[in-house]
């Protein structure tokens, strides 16, 4: 007997929009003439992104924090452009996001900083269809942390039977099963249709 969903999570990052930190690395590293890698690594998983993710570092903390790190000169308006020019519309995965509207409620479950979800909900309007937000910056937890997953339980009225999670990690859709939350890893939008089809959640 096949499951009867009533919400659809989707991760935000790589699976509805993507993204390349090596874009705002390079840009930082050639005005700054500091190594790319380096940037990279600061803003891909660091001591300090991860804080500003959590919602425990301001914009401002997190650019000072950034620019001392670094050894960086740039103002922090200039640093905000570089830092939010990331990002493009994965169209396929938006469409079905928009498809799956019709029939379900929508829930994004996303580590994000503030930053970035302001500079993201600005360019793309997907954000708009959305009926609940369940951001790490606001929730003050990350994923796969079980308060991030609880919040999304908590949004969805207690109905974990109810929800259909989707991200592109392996790790973090693993840890949501664990919590009793039924879940796929996006790979790409054939392999996805294919498992909500068989899952019943689409014709």
């Amino acid at each position: 007997m096949k499951k009867s969903y009533e919400y659809i999570v989707f991760d935000l990052g790589n699976t509805l929009i993507r993204f390349d930190h090596n874009i705002s690395a390079n840009k930082i590293a050639k005005a700054s003439n500091i190594d790319a890698k380096k940037v990279y690594d600061t803003f891909f998983d660091s001591g300090i992104t991860r804080p500003f993710e959590r919602g425990t570092l301001s914009p401002i903390e997190f650019h000072a924090k950034t620019s001392k790190y670094l050894g960086l000169d740039l103002p922090y308006h200039d640093f905000v452009d570089i830092w939010n020019d990331i990002f493009w519309e994965d169209r396929e995965m938006c469409t079905l996001a928009r498809e799956l509207k019709k029939r379900y409620k929508l829930i994004l479950l996303s580590n994000i900083s503030a930053l970035h979800f302001e500079h993201i909900r600005k360019k793309f309007s997907i954000i708009d269809i959305f009926d609940e937000l369940v951001l790490s910056y606001r929730v003050g937890a990350i994923k796969p942390e079980r308060k991030i997953f609880d919040e999304v339980v908590k949004r969805a009225g207690g109905n974990r039977e109810g929800l259909f999670y989707i991200d592109d990690r392996e790790d973090l859709v693993k840890e949501a099963l664990l919590l009793g939350i039924d879940s796929t890893r996006f790979e790409n939008i054939d392999k996805l249709r294919n498992v909500m089809k068989e899952k019943g959640i689409l014709a």
